[in-house]
């Protein structure tokens, strides 16, 4: 026993000195491809999808904050067109737009060198809308009741798909605001990570505008799209929503009541309350097989967050109430703070 001890004691010794405090965060020696000279504060977005064509069309302003004097803008783009470029309203020729598809990347040539400071960069571009859960997404169903074909649009940004709907430093340590407009058909609800800002009727359908995000990742940015049904609550000053496709939304009821019980338990637990003024838990059919934590706006698969009080088992609530508290759980962890 006295050998054990002190082989112990030996051991305690020889690593204690190894042992340090991790070291504050810093932007600048954070891991990662894009260069961190110039960085996003705020991003306005608008993007119209043709459903017809499976295609979009999108227009962004970026303010900018230079840290260090540069002869070109480097971000991330994937999939896109980009046809239209200008830095502080002076317009760039085409040749000065450089896509790198191979490794999913826009450089923008400037004339001359950009002044430490603040800037805007506005860009115009057009891309695809996929099959796929990458970046906007599309979804065929049939609606609950009738067995009518539908569609309905998502997006999935994790881990690098933010790139593929608008142009934008898609790392996690370049955290912005984001503030999203889209395009839909009149009878169309859309949801994003933020309230509903503003709606007008437009000659295509509707142009709804979100309140900007508070600073994020570029991945957390959420948007679903269709003809959709929602039921919905309060959790202290937070509103609480299940949203589903039309037919679908009591099925809801039990996510909704679990997602209540879980927020008003992780604002005593973490000490921090929910920063955001809804939290919605979206079923969607399609795109891909699980759920993702989008800040405001957790995606789900809807097997994983339906339930039918006649038809599922004890083992599919379960299964519903563990997949809730996960996802709401990132809200604090890896939305509020990030992994970079």
């Amino acid at each position: 026993m006295r050998v054990l001890r002190l082989f112990f004691l030996c051991h305690v010794l020889v690593f204690v000195p190894l042992m340090h405090a991790e070291k504050p965060f810093e932007f600048t020696r954070t891991p990662g491809k894009l260069p961190k000279e110039v960085v996003p504060i705020e991003y306005s977005v608008r993007f119209a999808p043709d459903i017809d064509k499976f295609t979009f069309t999108g227009s962004e302003t970026v303010k900018l904050s230079a840290h260090n004097l540069v002869r070109q803008l480097v971000l991330n783009a994937l999939e896109l067109k980009v046809t239209d470029a200008s830095i502080d309203g002076k317009a760039l020729p085409q040749s000065a737009m450089k896509i790198d598809e191979k490794n999913e990347l826009l450089t923008l040539v400037l004339p001359s060198q950009l002044a430490v400071g603040d800037h805007t960069l506005a860009l115009t571009f057009s891309g695809k809308i996929n099959q796929q859960g990458q970046g906007l997404f599309y979804m065929r169903y049939q609606e609950q009741g009738t067995s009518a074909n539908k569609i309905a649009l998502g997006t999935q940004f994790e881990a690098t798909d933010a790139r593929r709907l608008f142009p934008c430093w898609d790392e996690p340590s370049f955290r912005a605001r984001f503030q999203l407009t889209a395009v839909v058909p009149e009878n169309w609800v859309a949801i994003s990570n933020m309230p509903i800002k503003s709606e007008k009727k437009v000659p295509d359908g509707k142009e709804i505008r979100f309140a900007a995000t508070p600073s994020m990742s570029s991945y957390l940015n959420v948007f679903v799209a269709g003809e959709l049904d929602l039921i919905q609550a309060r959790s202290g000053p937070t509103q609480i929503r299940v949203i589903a496709t039309k037919g679908k939304a009591e099925m809801g009821r039990y996510a909704l009541e679990a997602t209540a019980q879980i927020l008003q338990y992780y604002n005593d637990y973490f000490g921090v309350a929910y920063p955001l003024p809804k939290l919605d838990q979206i079923a969607i059919p399609g795109g891909f097989g699980g759920a993702m934590e989008n800040w405001g706006g957790i995606t789900y698969y809807e097997l994983g967050l339906l339930f039918d009080p006649e038809k599922s088992s004890a083992a599919t609530r379960q299964g519903i109430y563990e997949v809730i508290a996960h996802e709401t759980a990132h809200q604090w962890f890896g939305d509020l703070v990030t992994m970079a």
